[in-house]
């Protein structure tokens, strides 16, 4: 029997969260790991690694921040998963009123992640759960080591040019039953 290649996944949670929100879905995480290392790409893999990037939003309650972090923690206790905290930035008023949040360092640090572990040979395969063409670059770049690099994400929150620039896409919308609760 041939040697399983290594995979390692990266999770953009935000893009994953909205995109399953938005279908009126909730995944489980573990379970959506396993279908993609496991036959989503017609392929079985050794998986090494899940690194999952959250962001933390600091400006809710207490209460709120405690299950988010609560949250995370149970992701963190997932087999091999790896996640990696920041906070959501937040501008306000004058008054102290949130009026706009973003991510900041997320996509940067799946990036630095993909191209610095890609460079020292960690993996044979990877997986960008995420929809951003901001990923279009290190993906290319990771395809240009010839390390096999593929994309899942909910069709309606990926990229188009993202989904070509991949080895293969995987639509989590068409195959959510196999990894929602």
């Amino acid at each position: 029997m041939p040697e399983l290649k290594r995979l390692m996944v990266f999770v953009d949670n935000s893009n994953i969260f909205r995109g399953s929100l938005s279908l009126g879905i909730k995944v489980d995480y573990q379970k959506m790991v396993d279908f993609l290392s496991n036959g989503a790409f017609d392929e079985k893999y050794d998986l090494l690694r899940v690194i999952m990037y959250c962001t933390v939003d600091r400006s809710k309650s207490e209460d709120q921040i405690r299950a988010q972090e609560w949250l995370y923690d149970k992701f963190n206790s997932f087999h091999k998963f790896d996640v990696k905290k920041f906070t959501l930035k937040t501008i306000r008023d004058g008054n102290g009123n949130v009026i706009e949040k973003y991510e900041k360092g997320v996509d940067t640090a799946l990036v630095t992640d993909l191209l610095l572990l890609a460079t020292k040979g960690a993996f044979d395969v990877a997986i960008v759960c995420a929809g951003d063409a901001d990923f279009i670059k290190a993906i290319e770049g990771v395809k240009d080591m010839g390390i096999q690099i593929y994309v899942a994400s909910f069709d309606h929150s990926c990229s188009k040019d993202l989904k070509s620039v991949s080895l293969g896409y995987v639509s989590l919308t068409n195959n959510c039953a196999k990894f929602t609760y």
